[in-house]
């Protein structure tokens, strides 16, 4: 069967109507104003993360992030819902829990470092607390709480303190035997120094 030729006039039209489109576009584009074209195509622009601003007065895209203690998980503290008290969940394999900050309950150590006090919970009964370390990476504009240390299981935090990077809580917890059920009412009070490497030196 022989190949069917396109006739020669036709062959060179092709080109001649690429050109026509491409100018007809061409002269369609510079006709637009810049305003036409930018609600043609709106840009958003990135929210700053209204926690970040409200608790550290800091305008950043980029949320608070949280290592969770004893865990391989990190959360983003990305709610308040109840404030002062703000939120973030995990998941770390089959575990799933809540990490809370008590916003009110935090002191500021240097520029970019602060003294925070979270509370970890899970599909247990138990609410884990610990204190924290919470320091803003300038470079990459985000808080990050990296460094941890166990304060007790359902206690309360009554007080934080800190000078010259010696921080000082004040808590309630059961004594000995206690059960608990029963609502803690032991004052103890931890002494913690923060290290060069920014890590928690019980002392």
């Amino acid at each position: 069967m022989k190949k069917r030729l396109l006739p020669i006039p036709l062959i060179l039209l092709i080109p001649v109507v690429l050109l026509i489109i491409v100018a007809v576009a061409g002269i369609y584009r510079f006709s637009l104003s810049d305003e036409e074209i930018l609600a043609k195509f709106p840009s958003q622009q990135p929210q700053t993360n209204v926690i970040m601003q409200s608790v550290f007065n800091i305008k950043t895209v980029n949320p608070w992030t949280v290592k969770v203690p004893d865990s391989s998980a990190f959360t983003f503290i990305d709610h308040m819902e109840n404030p002062p008290i703000a939120t973030g969940s995990y998941e770390d394999g089959a575990e799933r829990g809540t990490v809370s900050v008590n916003t009110k309950q935090m002191v500021k150590l240097d520029d970019t470092t602060y003294a925070v006090v979270l509370s970890v919970s899970n599909q247990g009964s138990g609410v884990f607390y610990y204190l924290a370390v919470s320091k803003y990476d300038q470079f990459r504009q985000r808080m990050v709480v990296k460094q941890s240390a166990l304060l007790g299981d359902r206690v309360k935090v009554t007080d934080l303190t800190a000078v010259d990077k010696m921080i000082t809580i004040k808590l309630l917890e059961r004594e000995a035997g206690q059960s608990m059920a029963e609502e803690p009412s032991q004052i103890t009070t931890i002494l913690f120094k923060l290290t060069e490497q920014d890590s928690l030196e019980l002392r």
